[in-house]
């Protein structure tokens, strides 16, 4: 089983598990994949499904950051009669939006990863997450350049929240606002973040993950 770390609404065997994350119709969120799938194929007809079963989430659509244009891509894929219309691929720790055509569950399924996991915050703005499936702040006090900053989504107003977090002296803040946190913000299993890098050079790091036996 999963450490106590983990959100009640992960579940999960040995190494392999599932999350799920409601969604609302017509209500953008800003997702990640919690989890790697366990054959390794990260298009996204293997590892976003958004099929309730009834067709309600026919015209449901992806949107993804294009790094080099500083811009959503123009793929948008759409979901229609149980698959994606352009199966592009998302890795794990990297941030979507999903625009649901109907109120559901979207359940991720695959692997945790564990042991020394990398991250990178390329320079500029870029779409990130935690790549394992806790809620945690993120991503943690020794991570960052000062002036960096980071966004969180607002999925009932529909827009960013107006305390975004910044840098400075080893140490994130988000201005005395609810939820602020030297570590950075709270993320749950799935959430995505946009994480802008203003120091000219990608910035790495790792983190030590291990499920409880």
């Amino acid at each position: 089983m999963l450490t106590s770390a983990v959100a009640q609404n992960v579940y999960s065997a040995n190494v392999v598990g599932y999350v799920n994350v409601s969604l609302e119709a017509g209500k953008l969120a800003f997702l990640s994949l919690p989890l790697a799938p366990v054959d390794g194929n990260y298009g996204i007809n293997n590892t976003i499904k958004m099929d309730n079963g009834d067709g309600s989430q026919d015209f449901s659509s992806l949107y993804f950051w294009n790094e080099s244009a500083a811009t959503w891509d123009n793929s948008n894929p759409l979901w229609l009669g149980g698959a994606w219309d352009n199966n592009v691929t998302i890795s794990n720790g990297i941030g979507f939006f999903v625009l649901p055509n109907a109120t559901g569950t979207l359940t991720f399924v695959g692997e945790v990863p564990q042991g020394t996991i990398p991250y990178s915050t390329p320079n500029g703005l870029f779409p990130l997450a935690n790549k394992v499936p806790v809620a945690a702040n993120w991503p943690g006090a020794d991570v960052g350049n000062d002036f960096d900053s980071i966004y969180t989504w607002n999925k009932s107003a529909a827009t960013w929240d107006n305390a975004q977090f910044l840098y400075l002296a080893g140490a994130w803040d988000n201005g005395g606002a609810p939820g602020n946190n030297v570590a950075g913000p709270l993320l749950n299993p799935a959430d995505a973040v946009f994480y802008l890098n203003g120091s000219g050079a990608t910035y790495n790091f790792t983190r030590t993950f291990t499920v409880a036996p």
